[in-house]
């Protein structure tokens, strides 16, 4: 794999070798749900930018592409915490309500194309969360409640629940800092503006001029085909 490419895998269990592995044709296969980012970019996995493992989705609204986009990282959460579902219910709607709070802003911003384009569909500049997402980590693959790429590396949010760590997490959570990883601790029901995240969770609309659509037909097939090329994005 390139050292400029990245492949984050997400949404499984637990890690097993052979996930991920270079054939013989110099082409590295990704097995399971996954995401390749160029990390010579310098730019943020968005929710727009495709790769999705959706395997038909249906075009329609800005809100209902959004609720499929919802759905399905829901569906690739741990079904077993709840307190990883409230938070990707909580960030979804942080989403929307910055939106509707820069609605007037959104539209001016549009200009002649308002006729186009719904201001609405500025939500997919925002991150993309991916849920049980896997980084590299001293060796190890580490998985994390959830992972963002926010152009200048990894983010990786911690999602505490009621009830005590893990044996082991501590460390693990240690050695992914030790990677250049940025790991933010989520308190049970906090708000997504308490966080300290980055300003691009809170003003995830600056720069970009027209609203982008989730659903391409690059990112389908990126994962639709899990042969990733060093061009492939």
């Amino acid at each position: 794999m390139p050292a400029d490419r990245l492949i984050v895998p997400y949404g499984c269990a637990g890690w097993r070798d052979g996930w991920i592995e270079e054939g013989p044709d110099g082409l590295v296969r990704c097995t399971v749900p996954h995401v390749v980012i160029d990390r010579s970019a310098n730019a943020p996995l968005r929710l727009q930018d495709g790769q999705y493992a959706i395997p038909l989705p249906s075009r329609g609204s800005p809100d209902e592409e959004l609720r499929q986009i919802e759905d399905d990282a829901l569906a690739r959460a741990d079904p077993w915490s709840k307190p990883q579902a409230a938070f990707l219910r909580r960030y979804f709607a942080h989403v929307r309500e910055q939106v509707e709070a820069d609605a007037v802003a959104l539209t001016e911003r549009l200009g002649t194309l308002r006729d186009l384009f719904d201001h609405r569909a500025f939500v997919f500049a925002a991150p993309r969360p991916l849920p049980r997402g896997f980084l590299a980590a001293e060796g190890r693959m580490i998985r994390c409640d959830c992972v963002f790429w926010t152009g200048g590396g990894a983010l990786a949010v911690e999602i505490e629940g009621r009830t005590a760590p893990r044996p082991g997490r501590e460390d693990e959570l240690a050695r992914l800092a030790a990677a250049g990883v940025a790991v933010t601790r989520c308190p049970p029901d906090a708000e997504i503006a308490s966080l300290g995240l980055p300003p691009l969770f809170e003003r995830f609309a600056d720069g970009v001029s027209i609203p982008s659509g989730p659903f391409k037909a690059r990112g389908i097939e990126a994962y639709a085909a899990p042969r990733i090329s060093s061009s492939s994005t």
